[in-house]
């Protein structure tokens, strides 16, 4: 007799590693979900990577680091604040359990070795692979379930978007699955990082041409300021050239004793 699915999720959950978890999650986010996104692929419900299937992925969804805080974390649900990562966890394992859906049953920290964790978390941190022992037998079997799997998550099958998803199948097995061997698994994460969109020229042309556009906006407004200021001194110093003693006076009392400026004789 099959498990009530609920029954299943909360099995799965009280076995699974969130930190190892984190680990395959890290490395389905930058080399997973990008390809097929940006193939507008569906990922199949049968897809162990799908998110919907990830039993944390709705805890890892409702909490965030507090701002401006190295270490602090805040449950979304309940907005209490917990001195580490850790403590939120178990915050999320103890009180929010039932927040996990039925349906996502999948551990991720168990299919580590297809998703190379380990190497993915170095490669993040700018950390050269050891040099380990390497067993070819244990890599094809390795390699030969990544396959598996992700015949899973793009089957070939027919219809409009059969052809997005066959792309997708063929360009993670030619380079993820297939470099899951001694000698390629060294440099998967770098070879894959290749083919991330990068800044070409014409942006840096685009960036250098807005700048100019900047600079040249800020040298007018300061040509056109100092300019103005220059011309109001102009004024002033004509108006003073051309004052004589009755400008000196105020305007009520020239008018009250009908003082008369003199005219200056022109020559």
């Amino acid at each position: 007799m099959s498990l009530d699915p609920e029954r299943a999720s909360a099995d799965v959950a009280a076995s699974c590693s969130r930190a190892r978890s984190r680990q395959a999650r890290a490395m389905l986010e930058e080399f997973f979900y990008p390809v097929a996104e940006g193939a507008k692929t569906e990922i199949a419900a049968t897809c162990p990577f799908s998110r919907i299937r990830d039993v944390f992925y709705e805890h890892e969804r409702h909490k965030e680091r507090v701002r401006h805080s190295k270490q602090y974390w805040r449950s979304l649900y309940s907005g209490k604040v917990f001195k580490s990562e850790y403590y939120v966890d178990k915050h999320m394992e103890r009180r929010h359990g039932d927040k996990i859906p039925p349906g996502a049953n999948v551990c991720l920290a168990d299919h580590c070795e297809v998703l190379q964790c380990d190497r993915h978390a170095s490669y993040m941190n700018g950390e050269r692979g050891k040099l380990v022992r390497c067993d070819a037998a244990h890599m094809a079997d390795v390699q030969a379930e990544c396959r598996k799997m992700l015949k899973s998550c793009f089957p070939h099958e027919s219809g409009r978007a059969a052809e997005r998803s066959r792309k997708v199948h063929d360009y993670l097995n030619k380079y993820y699955c297939d470099q899951l061997t001694c000698v390629g698994v060294g440099g998967v994460f770098e070879l894959m990082s290749t083919h991330h969109e990068t800044a070409g020229a014409s942006y840096y042309v685009s960036l250098g041409f807005v700048m100019l556009l900047v600079a040249l906006y800020y040298f007018l407004v300061y040509s056109w300021v100092n300019g103005r200021g220059v011309s109001l001194d102009v004024k002033r110093a004509h108006r003073r050239a051309r004052a004589s003693w009755i400008d000196y006076f105020p305007r009520a009392l020239i008018t009250f004793l009908k003082i008369e400026k003199r005219k200056r004789k022109a020559y």
